[in-house]
């Protein structure tokens, strides 16, 4: 496999599994559970474990493509099967669902500060910061917004014994009896459930810059790991901490419970969780804004990816400030989620599919060939 990334901006293969895990866990992670469980009800939580198992086959896919590739990621991969300009239209349309997700986390973690901390600060004034401090990351590089990344996971990860806090009000029992659903219900809550698995799409534009890539790919299936057990935990527990009547109805059961937990000196957890989850929002954003900006700069050479970068935040502003009634919202994670799902469950076995077919027709080729030349 092929790179045209310089060594010294490449980081070490351990660091995939911060830069998996990190894109993988947003906010869609603190109100799924309302969601999914209008479907297979506290059974739930069983498709979140099937498509953590079902993400294992579609990285495998995923690294197939990447290793038929001239350069060793989906941009050129693209421009190898589908020529230059119809490939560098593909680039283009994955290079804007990679800036509308980006816009997506932030829009909805700003949506969370002026709902749980801070409602009389427009949004505007959020966005502002936000996009100085993305600014920053995303123009330092990949080694800096993998940084970010690994951060990202660490400290959050710190957050997980706070549910610790909350065992003595939970109730086992709303788990059984188990598999009391039909397939259409289990199928339901795994519609539902699948956009908490976006973000390791990524892979394919970055993992160029990653050292020693065919032995690194383990630290991606170690990450796709640690992602469904932590989801699987915390729905399980949230399952158990709420009936399933009372959970169906709120917008946000992680920190509906969070909210529980009260300290002398603290009588606000969640405010603490909620700043602290900027650290888990701000590598999903810069990710997928530097996966876009790469994405047209491969295939608009003489773009300027900081000017371009300038350009992306105008437009994150502009939609932060203007567009803030709840159909926006809603708007918006329709079209974010399901752009993702054709993106993982459509378009990645399609490329794949295309992948192993064009590796057996260059390997026919070269055996007609070689008997040619034995004939000759």
């Amino acid at each position: 496999m092929n790179s045209i990334v310089k060594e010294n901006k490449m980081v070490s293969s351990y660091f995939l599994f911060f830069l998996v895990h990190s894109t993988q866990t947003g906010v869609l992670f603190l109100q799924i559970q309302s969601t999914i469980i209008k479907g297979a009800g506290h059974d739930a939580w069983i498709p979140i474990l099937l498509l953590g198992i079902m993400m294992h086959v579609l990285f495998l896919m995923m690294l197939y493509i990447l290793k038929n590739s001239s350069t060793g990621d989906i941009i050129s991969f693209h421009r190898d099967v589908f020529g230059k300009v119809f490939g560098g239209l593909l680039n283009l349309i994955m290079a804007t669902y990679f800036s509308m997700v980006s816009l997506y986390v932030l829009y909805t973690y700003i949506d969370i500060l002026q709902i749980w901390v801070f409602d009389g600060i427009p949004s505007w004034e959020f966005s502002l910061l936000f996009s100085v401090l993305i600014y920053y990351i995303v123009v330092g590089g990949f080694r800096v917004v993998t940084a970010i990344a690994y951060w990202g996971v660490v400290i959050p990860s710190f957050l997980l014994l706070s549910f610790l806090y909350l065992l003595d009000y939970v109730e086992t029992s709303r788990l059984i009896p188990l598999f009391q659903y039909g397939v259409k219900d289990y199928l339901l809550s795994a519609k539902e459930a699948a956009p908490l698995y976006l973000g390791f799409e990524n892979v394919l534009v970055f993992f160029p810059f990653i050292k020693n890539r065919e032995k690194s790919t383990k630290w991606g299936h170690i990450a796709l790991l640690y992602t469904t057990f932590i989801y699987t935990l915390v729905t399980l527990f949230a399952f158990i901490y709420f009936s399933q009547e009372k959970l169906e109805h709120l917008a946000w059961p992680v920190l509906t419970m969070i909210k529980m937990i009260q300290f002398p000196v603290l009588e606000r957890f969640e405010f603490i969780f909620i700043f602290t989850w900027l650290l888990v929002v701000m590598p999903v954003i810069c990710i997928y804004l530097w996966s876009a900006i790469r994405s047209i700069k491969l295939t608009i050479p003489k773009t300027k990816p900081t000017y371009l970068l300038v350009c992306l935040l105008v437009v994150f502003h502009f939609v932060n400030n203007q567009l803030t009634e709840i159909q926006y919202s809603h708007l918006m994670a329709k079209i974010v989620d399901y752009s993702g799902l054709i993106f993982l469950f459509g378009y990645v076995p399609f490329l794949f599919l295309i992948a192993v077919v064009r590796k057996k027709l260059k390997k026919g080729s070269k055996q007609i060939q070689t008997g040619e030349g034995k004939s000759q």
